[in-house]
């Protein structure tokens, strides 16, 4: 993306910004995974990187999905496996990018393909030119620009900045 931290300007509305909501079918799942609020904790696992880094070391995570009901592990817990599915390695690589000052990042929750039943989870990270783009570790080799991606693809139904949830149109 050749974003460092301090190229980000703080908030900046992600394209399909959505609408504040109070609440969420996931907000169990995301409060015990860490993700909500990920700066109390402020010593990072992987301190100054660059998004690009944090983005090729998630992708280096071993794929493994969950075995019966789906358990958000906390980035500790992926680092330590090294492993986990889309939701364990987009939460690592949200909270690591919060801790190493990327303020537009946002957790999103959603539909990889428009017609997929099942949810799948990204970080969504956003330029100070206004340029949004897509981190998937678990289904992507590189970043993808929004609109660079087809509308059959990314579709959010919720996201998160560390703070508030909003809710998509999806």
């Amino acid at each position: 993306i050749g974003m460092t931290s301090s190229s980000l300007m703080a908030n900046i509305a992600y394209p399909m910004q959505g609408y504040w909501t109070p609440a969420t079918p996931f907000d169990s799942k995301i409060m015990s995974s860490g993700a909500f609020f990920p700066l109390q904790d402020t010593i990072g696992l992987y301190p100054s990187e660059t998004s690009e880094a944090l983005f090729e070391i998630a992708r280096s995570f071993r794929y493994v999905a969950d075995e019966g009901r789906a358990y958000w592990q906390t980035p500790e817990e992926t680092q330590a496996k090294r492993s986990g599915d889309c939701e364990d390695t987009a939460v690592w690589l949200y909270v690591q990018l919060k801790k190493n000052g990327y303020d537009s990042a946002r957790l999103v929750i959603g539909r990889y393909r428009s017609v997929d039943r099942g949810f799948h989870v990204w970080v969504t990270l956003t330029g100070n030119d206004g340029r949004t783009f897509i981190l998937d570790p678990t289904k992507q080799k590189r970043t993808w620009a929004i609109s660079d991606s087809s509308e059959k693809y990314y579709k959010p139904v919720y996201s998160f900045d560390g703070f508030n949830r909003y809710r998509h149109s999806a």
